[in-house]
């Protein structure tokens, strides 16, 4: 297929101008007042030795690390300057940045094709986007449509990650070490894809790597990040045939261990507390906000709140729900009958009393602990480990480089996921209960039959001039106030940064502790609330 008309011959991008760049990591300085100018459509290598910041900065130019990042600090200037002159700073948020990261950082709930539409859908600058235009683009890169993302190959998923990126035509492409951890062979092959790519859109592309011996023979120019001088250098094409001698030794790692007193300790704790707990006061203050669907595509949030739905109420939540329930119901009907004192005298005067209570306790108390519990830690676990997930595989840095904010993406779907999910399971857990408390009636009393269980069961929770059972009102503020905060938990647990695989786990298990003790606290505080309110 032959490349777009307007594309074939005129070169397009957007020159990127670095000045007086200082960039320190904590107490390291990585880069002190760096320029260098990064040429409209061209390929150009970003060398350097492992370790000396190179990700930083890509991570700088794609915007992903901000002038409030904790860890990290720059200054200087940072221009995007497109053909027609204008200009555009790292700070604004139609700059034109896109990342293929070394993971690929593809959205495996979504198909490949609906990975390159979702970027299409977002797009800054375009404002008319062809139907067909996603699978015209697949085709291009060879990419096949028939699968799910998750089983293509790492070609596969390299040119679809290559095609997302360039889909909203984004005019700087950044790749983060495109070759690493292959073979030389595969490595060749996305050599060769990325010039072909190139060649085809001419965005200004810029490979952040160390294996020069294999991307230098596609490369326009090549800039060393000089960990020595702490600059930014464009290499003369005479000495790239030397870039082993240019690139110099490694830094050598400190071997100097700190030790921490341990009043240090105690205060970095309780400030990582405390700035943890302030981070969440203000979620749940900017609640409502929260819960207002400002998406930038309606459609995206939609399926995201039918996503993050099914995961939070999906089959195998509600089958785990009903059987717990089921469990619950059969358990309270039967063994307040079974165990009653001196049943025998007591039980033909307490039997429709008994049943009162029992449908009473149920309904109010036992199944909505019982299921907020189980949804806390069923649940919430599921979210907390699919958004972790997302943060170490880079899938929400991703969806920030393509104009997707996942606080209203992907937040406000799982506040509406477990707001609808959670009243929804309580209730079928009720349901469940009920029927295995009939159950274990009739087996107790088939003389009596389901009629007078049912009269008597529900007794205390009919109302003969109200639709719903009493003390609904109460009951669905606590299951909503439940389910807003396992949300929040959720979210918060996992968005933290993950820098290893263990530490979604650990998200996970903060999960099901916060969020269960959060579950217990609303109950304790309504049931005060209630019988107060009663008196």
């Amino acid at each position: 297929m032959s490349p777009p008309a307007e594309t074939a011959n005129t070169p397009k991008g957007t020159r990127v101008v670095l000045r007086g760049l200082t960039i320190q990591a904590g107490e390291r300085v990585l880069l002190d007042d760096a320029s260098v100018s990064f040429p409209a459509g061209e390929v150009i290598l970003l060398l350097g030795c492992s370790g000396v910041g190179k990700s930083v900065l890509l991570r700088i130019l794609a915007g992903l690390i901000g002038h409030g990042h904790s860890g990290i600090q720059y200054s200087g200037s940072i221009e995007f300057i497109s053909q027609d002159g204008h200009k555009r700073s790292e700070g604004d948020a139609s700059h034109p940045v896109a990342v293929v990261f070394q993971s690929f950082a593809l959205l495996d709930e979504l198909s490949p094709l609906q990975n390159v539409q979702i970027a299409l859908d977002h797009s800054r600058g375009q404002s008319v986007v062809p139907a067909n235009r996603a699978a015209e683009l697949l085709a291009e890169l060879r990419v096949p449509t028939d699968r799910p993302t998750s089983v293509l190959s790492g070609g596969q998923q390299q040119r679809l990650a290559i095609a997302r990126a360039i889909a909203p035509e984004t005019d700087v492409v950044l790749y983060d070490e495109p070759t690493s951890g292959l073979d030389t062979r595969t490595a060749q092959q996305v050599t060769e894809l990325i010039r072909e790519t190139q060649q085809r859109y001419r965005r200004t592309s810029i490979l952040v790597t160390h294996d020069f011996e294999t991307l230098n023979r596609i490369a326009d120019r090549i800039v060393l990040l000089d960990h020595n001088r702490l600059k930014l250098i464009e290499l003369p094409r005479e000495k790239w045939t030397h870039l082993a001698d240019a690139l110099g030794q490694p830094p050598v790692a400190t071997s100097d261990v700190r030790r921490l007193s341990w009043q240090t300790k105690t205060k970095r704790l309780i400030t990582t507390f405390l700035a943890g707990s302030g981070s969440f006061a203000e979620e749940v203050l900017l609640l409502p906000w929260s819960l207002l669907p400002l998406w930038r595509s309606m459609k995206w949030g939609a399926r995201y709140t039918w996503y993050y739905l099914k995961l939070v109420a999906g089959p195998s939540a509600c089958i785990y729900i009903a059987i717990s329930g089921m469990i619950q119901g059969y358990v309270a009907q039967d063994f307040l009958f079974r165990y009653l004192p001196f049943r025998q005298f007591t039980e033909p005067l307490m039997t429709e009393n008994l049943l009162h209570a029992t449908g009473f306790a149920l309904y109010r108390f036992l199944v909505p602990i019982l299921a907020t519990i189980l949804i806390a830690a069923r649940s919430g676990a599921a979210v907390s480990s699919d958004i972790g997930s997302k943060v170490y595989g880079n899938q929400l840095d991703a969806m920030r480089t393509l104009g997707i904010n996942p606080d209203r993406t992907l937040r406000t779907p799982i506040l509406y996921a477990f707001l609808l999910g959670t009243p929804f399971l309580a209730l079928l857990s009720y349901v469940a209960s009920s029927i295995a408390a009939a159950v274990a009636f009739m087996l107790t009393h088939p003389e009596l039959g389901i009629a007078f269980w049912d009269a008597h069961f529900h007794k205390e929770l009919l109302q003969p001039t109200e639709y719903f059972y009493k003390g609904t009102g109460w009951l669905m503020a606590k299951l909503l106030t439940c389910g807003a905060g396992i949300a929040m938990i959720s979210w918060r647990c996992g968005v933290t940064p993950k820098l290893a695989g263990s530490e979604i786990s650990r998200g996970v298990t903060r999960t099901i502790l916060w969020a269960t003790l959060f579950v217990l606290f609303v109950h304790f505080a309504f049931s005060l609330l209630e019988f107060r309110a009663v008196k």
